[in-house]
């Protein structure tokens, strides 16, 4: 499984090189043009012996195989393949969390935003690279305790923009609003309280969801977004199931 913190040893270390040089004060100066070649600018050697082993070990975590696709996948709205694989991921991996950490909770509906998807997955193999441009950000999972009311509102929005990765829930689109709600094959209920599983970003009002910021609780993880889908993809692989076609009409247009 990956490390984001290996990214974080080799800044520092570069970092711990740069503060042991000389500091020096300028009193003087004078300019010259200079042609710089490698004789002149000769590559810092101890430099070069610190960095290496640590790109050589980012490289190969970065080139491990960690799943397999029978198909390509792109998000696309109102639902796509990658928008359900993500979100159906976030509520299975907080469901997994919220037991694991004894929270007495259990989130029902589960939300990726749609602009934190940043790529594709190809067809084939499926790498620890390719999850870090599907997912650049160091957003963190979180729970938070929505009415049904807050819910309507939510879902209105994604109604509004034609779609997003949601889980747990289906309904309707109809004049850019959400109608026909269920959740967990429920009806939602307007005075009823869900938990609903996404990332910091959005829980603190990213991308317009002031209405995340009504919760009336929310619970941290610890656990990077980009980790939970390796560790995700890589269970899946041990178990030998690959990626496949998810379509399910959880969002369709009236």
């Amino acid at each position: 499984m990956v490390r984001s913190f290996s990214i974080m040893v080799l800044i520092t270390c570069f970092l711990l090189l740069l503060s042991c040089k000389s500091s020096y004060v300028s009193t003087d100066f004078h300019t010259q043009n200079i042609t710089v070649t490698d004789d002149i600018n000769p590559i810092d050697s101890q430099l070069v012996q610190l960095y290496l082993p640590y790109k050589k070990i980012l490289e190969k975590d970065m080139g491990r195989v960690i799943s397999f696709s029978e198909i390509e996948m792109v998000k696309g709205k109102p639902e796509s393949g990658l928008t359900n694989l993500l979100s159906d991921l976030l509520l299975e991996e907080g469901q997994k969390a919220a037991v694991k950490n004894n929270l007495k909770i259990k989130p029902v509906v589960s939300f990726f935003n749609y602009g934190g998807i940043r790529t594709g997955l190809p067809k084939g193999e499926i790498t620890v690279g390719k999850i870090f441009e599907l997912m650049p950000f160091e957003n963190e999972m979180v729970f938070i305790e929505l009415t049904g009311q807050q819910l309507q509102q939510f879902f209105d929005i994604v109604a509004e923009h034609g779609g997003e990765s949601v889980g747990g829930v289906r309904f309707v689109i109809s004049n850019s609003n959400a109608k026909n709600i269920t959740i967990d094959g429920e009806n939602l209920v307007s005075d009823r309280k869900y938990w609903l599983v996404t990332n910091d970003y959005s829980a603190n009002g990213g991308d317009g969801l002031e209405v995340f910021t009504q919760r009336s609780e929310l619970i941290n993880t610890g656990k990077k977004i980009r980790d939970v889908i390796i560790s995700n993809f890589e269970e899946r692989q041990k178990n030998g199931a690959v990626l496949t076609s998810n379509l399910d009409g959880r969002i369709t247009n009236e």
